[in-house]
């Protein structure tokens, strides 16, 4: 498999959120933001510290977990960066992790932000 060059793909994509919005309404669609937002710093803190403690498992479940809520609400730079670590660590390697981790760093204010400008309430 070819390495894919980031800049070709896009980071986020809003018809995922649409989708969810058509699926169960604003409220929903906010609940579930609301839930990312909150748990995703716990899961890339997981995979930090699995890291740290050279545990595999540790890093391949919270990469995994953040990979599904992520692809869910469109937020897919941060789905592939998890999908790298989880295939990485579930060959049971933690090579290029610390890295991983480190752009899941820099993507997570970019995601958080946009999805707080996405349940903003809508003008009546």
């Amino acid at each position: 498999m070819e390495p894919t060059n980031e800049t070709e793909l896009p980071s986020t994509d809003s018809a995922s959120l649409d989708r969810l919005k058509r699926f169960g309404g604003g409220k929903l669609l906010n609940e579930m933001i609301s839930l990312f937002l909150s748990a995703a710093p716990e899961r890339v803190d997981a995979a930090r510290s699995g890291l740290a403690a050279n545990d595999v498992s540790a890093v391949e479940n919270a990469m995994h977990s953040l990979k599904s809520s992520s692809a869910q609400l469109g937020a897919l730079r941060m789905q592939r960066i998890c999908e790298e670590g989880e295939a990485i660590a579930r060959a049971g390697s933690l090579e290029g992790i610390a890295a991983l981790v480190a752009n899941l760093d820099d993507e997570l204010p970019r995601v958080r932000t946009w999805l707080e400008n996405a349940r903003k309430p809508e003008s009546a």
